[in-house]
């Protein structure tokens, strides 16, 4: 039955790698659509922005790793979300969470984790469509839930430390009240790993939905 249970979290670990690989190149390809829709419609809805706002996005992470051993550069999934409230048309104060795999390789087993955060941020809208967020928090090294070998603890530690995040995006589609939006994300931690204090920068390109 262990056996069983390895092959199949095996298998769908496979299986996400192989999701993972293909996501990489079809949201490139999505934005390029993306853009292209949004330059061909003629879009004239107003977008009323009030109360609870909800978001999230997932494109593609690059990951500049500083380990105290060696440095490492990655490139995998990204996956962010935000939820909280706007105060005016204008500005909302969220709480933000910022999600960046790597491949950690520095124990017995190579294995995907998490270098991101949760941060504490404003968002305003500069424009009708353009707006920029800004925040602060808890940077995070976390373990993936697909890349997890239960019975060995270790890989299910979470370490934290301080970080930040610095964000922009642009609505390139909306209606009532929901939006679609393309994002650049930066964010930078320095979190504290059994094998030392570990600073790094990640960058991201996302696809996002919003519900205002």
């Amino acid at each position: 039955m262990v056996t069983f249970c390895q092959n199949a979290a095996s298998t769908f670990a496979s299986l996400i790698n192989i999701i993972i690989g293909k996501m990489k190149s079809l949201t490139l390809l999505a934005i390029s659509c993306l853009l292209s829709l949004s330059i061909s419609a003629q879009n004239k809805d107003e977008i009323l922005r009030k109360g609870v706002i909800f978001g999230f996005s997932t494109g593609i992470a690059n990951s500049n790793l500083i380990f105290p051993t060696k440095n490492q550069n990655n490139t995998n999934l990204a996956i962010n979300w935000k939820v909280g409230y706007m105060l005016n048309p204008k500005l909302a104060l969220l709480m933000n969470g910022a999600v960046s795999i790597y491949e950690y390789d520095l124990s017995d087993r190579k294995r995907l984790r998490d270098f991101g955060g949760i941060f504490a941020s404003a968002q305003y809208f500069v424009t009708d469509k353009f707006w920029a967020l800004g925040g602060v928090g808890i940077g995070t090294d976390a373990p993936v839930f697909y890349d997890l070998k239960p019975e060995n603890t270790v890989e299910a530690n979470y370490y934290s430390g301080l970080g930040m995040v610095s964000s922009v995006g642009y609505e390139i589609y909306r209606k009532n009240n929901f939006s679609l939006d393309l994002q650049a994300r930066i964010n930078y931690s320095t979190v504290n790993l059994p094998i030392g204090k570990t600073n790094g920068f990640t960058t991201a390109l996302l696809v996002g939905i919003n519900f205002y």
